[in-house]
């Protein structure tokens, strides 16, 4: 099993969206595919089809067994979690990640977590070979935040993949263009690439639905191809 962890390092950059859609992109390698919601918005569900009056996930289970149940399946073959309407604390969602690990699956399947911007990533039990993706947009706020990351990173003992991903680029914008390229030649962790600002996305979501399916020869379907080829590369070390 392959985890992947996905978060924004802060609200509003987009990883639900770019989990939903990393789901099919590797679906398509005849791979099993397990999306994990782990933020409380619950908006994975949003992308998969579920109607709205479906609004049960694991939050609403007394116990993970319970929440075996709530598992669902959307067109694509792709498993997924909803995080369900009732509240959870930081350690509920961690508990879940850590039941999850418990699970029968078959050898080679790729576990997707959509994590919430609010919790830290020393408090997931993260292990060597797991994939710890952290979403930015290129703005000031983020390369502050990034470098706040880089010093809470070098102080914890972390032995698992970490990288920063561009999400939302705008490569009309001369400014995310020069932050892009600064990040390119100072970070160690940054991706090679990003994922571009497309209103795709946002056309799919209002049909509840992914881009992947929605436009299968958009900038977006070619975006999360080459992230899905990268994070493969990047498992096999």
């Amino acid at each position: 099993m392959q985890r992947v962890f996905i978060k924004g390092i802060k609200g509003g950059t987009g990883g639900t969206s770019i989990v939903a859609n990393l789901a099919c992109a590797l679906k398509k390698s005849d791979v099993d595919v397990i999306a994990i919601d782990l933020d409380a918005k619950s908006d994975l569900s949003l992308h998969f089809g579920l109607p709205w009056t479906q609004t049960l996930g694991w939050s609403n289970a007394e116990t993970f067994n319970d929440a075996l149940s709530m598992f669902q399946q959307d067109s694509n073959g792709i498993i997924f979690l909803p995080f369900g309407d009732n509240s959870a604390t930081a350690n509920d969602v961690i508990d879940t990640v850590n039941n999850c690990q418990q699970l029968d699956l078959a050898p080679g399947t790729w576990m997707l977590y959509d994590c919430p911007s609010h919790i830290d990533i020393t408090h997931y039990s993260l292990n060597h070979d797991d994939i710890f993706v952290e979403l930015v947009n290129c703005d000031a706020t983020c390369h502050s935040l990034i470098h706040k990351r880089l010093l809470a990173l070098k102080k914890s003992k972390n032995n698992w993949k970490h990288y920063f991903l561009v999400n939302k680029y705008n490569s009309a914008s001369l400014l995310e263009f020069d932050l892009f390229a600064l990040w390119q030649t100072t970070l160690p962790l940054i991706a090679p690439f990003f994922i571009n600002h497309d209103e795709v996305v946002k056309e799919a979501t209002a049909y509840r639905n992914v881009a992947f399916n929605y436009a299968p020869y958009s900038v977006a379907n070619d975006d999360i191809e080459t992230l899905a080829g990268w994070l493969v590369s990047k498992a096999a070390l």
